[in-house]
């Protein structure tokens, strides 16, 4: 139950007219309708401001651990703990992807170590996925064997 603004008495639900000063109710009604529309039109637009956060910080975190895309978020979004967390992971294997394609082609002529070499990076695609289901998942998991590196502060 609402009271009179005027006078304090209790008024029962959709009166439009105090019984004991006569005060038109309506507009008191209206008015705290309007601050709870309001109010509520406010939460609906920082849950899709946070909703749209979220979704650039997800695509960001998958470009880290696309190769050189890991430029794209250590460049855009470097404020961010959860995608400067990615993108460190991500700048780690590829400084690591780029060390062993330079390690395959110096030693080429080896006749094993093309396919070791091979095998690694298979590791560092499955890395990679590893890295882009954390993201997806919301989570900030360090990856096997690399994730204790920190690059970027």
């Amino acid at each position: 139950m609402a009271n009179c603004k005027n006078c304090g008495a209790e008024l029962e639900e959709g009166v439009k007219f105090c019984p004991s000063c006569g005060t038109k109710v309506e507009e008191e009604q209206e008015e705290t309708e309007k601050a709870v529309s309001a109010e509520t039109a406010g939460d609906e637009k920082e849950a899709k401001e946070s909703a749209d956060e979220k979704a650039d910080n997800t695509l960001m975190g998958v470009l880290s651990y696309l190769s050189i895309l890991v430029l794209i978020p250590l460049i855009l979004r470097k404020e961010s703990d959860f995608v400067r967390f990615h993108a460190n992971q991500g700048l780690i294997l590829f400084i690591g992807e780029v060390i062993l394609g330079i390690l395959t082609s110096v030693f080429s002529w080896v006749p094993v170590l093309p396919i070791v070499l091979g095998l690694l990076n298979i590791v560092f695609f499955v890395f990679s996925i590893i890295g882009i289901i954390n993201v997806v998942n919301e989570k900030k998991e360090e990856l096997p064997l690399i994730g204790k590196i920190r690059i970027i502060k």
